[in-house]
Parts: C-alpha cells; sequence; structure tokens
C-alpha cells in the first residue's frame, strides 16, 4: 500500500477542514463507516457530517465501500489508502493557489506539534505511579531515537514500522465497538536528519556564546 498522492490545492484546502480531518482520523480507526457512525462518534449532526464526507470524495480523499454497499440506501466510506496521503510541496507552491495550501497545511502542522507538546505536558491522568518518569503520561506513547543508516536501511526500517502500526490499525478496527473503554490517539513516527534537528531546535549556537 502507498499513500495517496495529492496535487490539487483545492484537495488539500478539502483536507484541511478540521471536522474533515477528524473525519479522516476516525475512517482511519474504523477502516469503513457509515455518516451516522461517524457522526455519533464525533458528536456531530449527520446532515453535516453527510455534507463533509461528499466533498472528501469530491476531490478523491475517500470513496465509497462497494464491499458494505449490501441494500444500495447506505453509504459506507473508507479513505482512499490506508497510508494517509503524499503531498509533493514543490508541485502544490507551482499550482495556482499553491501557496494558500501550502499555509494552511503549515498551520495544521504546527497544530499537531501543539497537541503533541500538550500532552507531553499535560496532568497524569489516574493511575499515574509516583516512580514513572517525568512527562510519562499513562496511555500515551512517547519514544526518540538516533541511529546512523543508509538511504536503503532507512527504507527497510520504514517497511518494518508500517507493517507494525498495520498491525494495531487492524486491531484497532476490530475492537472499536467492543464496548471497552477506548480512547482516539493520533501519532506520529518521523525521522530527520539529525543536522537539520539541532538547527532548528537549537539554532547556531552562536548566540549562546558568551
Amino acid at each position: 500500500m502507498t499513500p495517496a498522492p495529492i496535487a490539487n490545492p483545492k484537495a488539500v484546502l478539502a483536507l484541511t477542514h478540521p471536522l474533515r480531518m477528524r473525519l479522516l482520523g476516525e475512517l482511519s480507526r474504523r477502516g469503513t463507516a457509515r455518516a451516522v457512525d461517524l457522526a455519533g462518534a464525533l458528536g456531530e449532526p449527520a446532515n453535516s457530517v453527510s455534507f463533509h464526507l461528499r466533498q472528501l470524495a469530491k476531490y478523491g480523499l475517500i470513496e465509497e465501500n462497494p464491499d458494505r454497499a449490501e441494500s444500495g440506501r447506505e453509504r459506507w466510506w473508507r479513505q482512499v489508502s490506508d497510508r494517509g496521503f503524499q503531498i509533493d510541496l514543490t508541485a502544490l507552491r507551482g499550482a495556482e493557489g499553491g501557496e494558500a495550501a501550502a499555509d494552511a497545511l503549515r498551520r495544521v502542522a504546527e497544530g499537531h506539534v501543539l497537541a503533541l507538546h500538550r500532552t507531553i505536558h499535560s496532568q497524569p491522568r489516574s493511575g499515574q505511579s509516583p516512580g514513572d518518569p517525568p512527562g510519562r503520561v499513562v496511555g500515551s506513547i512517547s519514544d526518540d531515537f538516533a541511529v546512523s543508516l543508509t538511504d536503503a536501511e532507512l527504507e527497510q526500517m520504514r517497511l518494518e514500522l508500517a507493517a507494525v502500526l498495520d498491525r494495531w490499525t487492524d486491531i484497532s478496527r476490530v475492537n472499536v465497538d467492543d464496548g471497552q473503554e477506548r480512547h482516539a490517539y493520533y501519532g506520529v513516527v518521523m525521522a530527520a536528519l539529525e543536522k537539520d534537528v539541532t538547527r532548528t531546535a537549537y539554532g547556531s549556537g552562536k548566540d549562546l556564546e558568551s
């Protein structure tokens, strides 16, 4: 499976609408769902959810699931790819309206970073043990890593991590309505060149010299 490519600025703007992003997240967790299922899960009016699902479908971000079209009266929706989306920012910026779409993506990315930051600094939920590491929140996962790899090794690592995520995605979808208390999580696995990370996080270092 590969991410669905997106090059249309209008599709990017459709994708970055707050409710539509929540709908995509819920579809990812469920695999497939009807508008009424998504409306109940997100606490939104069914007619509003139906409208936004049609907009996502209009730009090729989701599609009807023919495997669940049993009666023809209810639409079941799914993402076009379980790998999410791939956006070529260079091509996007070169298209009409591309700069506005790229700016919308930047705001979404900044929002994700802030959300992860809040998770790190949030108050522990009940069940937190006094001996847990600082910053550890019950029910969260936070791991960083530093490795030295060839391009081929990095790709192999990506494929192995994707296989793990696929397995847990399948578990999430099978158990989503099993009646147990569950929480929706959003996560990012990202590897960046160390020189880019240190330059962004710490600057050049000249401002720290005394």
